[in-house]
């Protein structure tokens, strides 16, 4: 797997009349590739607005064309039929044809002192989700503690491609989210943060696409229409002596399908130089499979009227390595017109997992402030 970027930031003040402090646009040209030739290409912009009595304005914007590969077994073999039967994306007309789909992203946040409020909508071909947000956050001890409220509730309209397989009709999903979070300077050096995540979705929970072998046949994926999703999670940040920093995090999660999970990660940041700074990630994650998962079901039926052929679903453990150089052209060389105002991130990611999965992640982005 392999994601390459290209980024563009261009920043300028306002004029006073405008009664504007500040407005910064960001554009993030980015491409996917992983082993099985799907490519993903997304083109990203960013619009931050400062506004007369502290508020702010954030709009992001994400087009995205997303191509997946034509079977590329001979038609009216057994492996043509069991890709076509086990596929997770409609295949109506050729699926000997690559299947290419374009997905649309709008998000607006306005801040305004310590309230925060924001609006999501995506749009695909066979899926348009919509989300409300809101939080509120407060110092208190002298500014040493900070509390955070917030929460969300999303609705998505689902209309699956109708094809030879697809067996489901229009449907929903409704998501309703709550947090709370602490954050704490515990000394100069120090800051932790932990805090609690609820989700209650309803609805439409499994791909309409993706059929399983079940009882000696292929039968239409169906996970239970409610969830009820639960996690806790601490953070420690700290600053070392040798201009350097680490972090440490760790989630347990769980819901009512059976998922318990683990995730401990840590990241060590260093300066090497003026303007060069390095940084190494390490993530280690662990689950237990949802109640109805199984290898392979031995009725139709599948576990209480349930089955799944989503990975998701199995038990499984998972490593990521990562390693990232930040290089701050403005620090090294500031009296340059063009380098004086540009900063270049390389970042590379190694994932694996029990379940026979790998992917390496480069991602290289270069900044331009105007």
């Amino acid at each position: 797997m392999l994601i390459a970027s290209l980024g563009l930031t261009v920043a300028s003040p306002g004029s006073a009349a405008s009664m504007i402090d500040e407005q910064t646009t960001g554009f993030l040209m980015q491409l996917f590739s992983d082993s099985d030739k799907v490519t993903v290409r997304s083109a990203i912009g960013e619009y931050k607005l400062a506004l007369a009595g502290g508020s702010a304005l954030d709009l992001h914007w994400n087009n995205e064309r997303v191509v997946i590969p034509g079977i590329e077994a001979a038609p009216g073999t057994q492996e043509a039929t069991d890709a076509i039967t086990t596929a997770s994306r409609p295949i109506s007309g050729n699926a000997f044809l690559d299947f290419v789909k374009m997905r649309n992203e709008f998000e607006g946040r306005l801040n305004r002192g310590a309230t925060e409020l924001g609006y999501y909508v995506s749009s695909e071909t066979d899926y348009l989700g919509q989300q409300v947000s809101g939080s509120w956050n407060r110092d208190v001890m002298g500014d040493l503690l900070n509390l955070s409220f917030g929460g969300s509730y999303g609705w998505d309209a689902i209309d699956p491609v109708a094809d030879d397989d697809t067996q489901s009709a229009a449907n929903h999903k409704n998501t309703l989210h709550w947090n709370a979070i602490a954050t704490r300077v515990v000394t100069a050096t120090t800051l932790l943060r932990f805090g609690v995540e609820y989700n209650l979705v309803n609805g439409l929970q499994h791909n309409p696409y993706r059929n399983v072998y079940a009882g000696g046949t292929n039968v239409p994926e169906r996970h239970p229409e409610t969830r009820q999703r639960r996690d806790a999670f601490v953070k420690l940040h700290q600053y070392l002596p040798n201009q350097s920093s680490l972090k440490f995090h760790y989630r347990l999660y769980n819901d009512d399908w059976g998922i318990g999970s683990h995730e401990v990660g840590t990241a060590l940041s260093q300066y090497i130089t003026h303007g060069l700074f390095t940084s190494y990630e390490y993530r280690y994650y662990t689950q237990t499979a949802a109640d109805f998962y199984r290898d392979e079901y031995a009725a139709v039926d599948g576990i209480d009227g349930f089955r799944s052929g989503d990975y998701r679903m199995a038990p499984l453990a998972s490593h990521l390595f990562g390693v990232a150089l930040d290089l701050d052209l403005s620090q090294l060389a500031a009296g340059t017109a063009v380098l004086g105002r540009s900063g270049v991130q390389c970042r590379y990611e190694r994932y694996f997992n029990s379940n026979n999965y790998s992917a390496n992640f480069l991602t290289t982005q270069i900044n331009y402030r105007f």
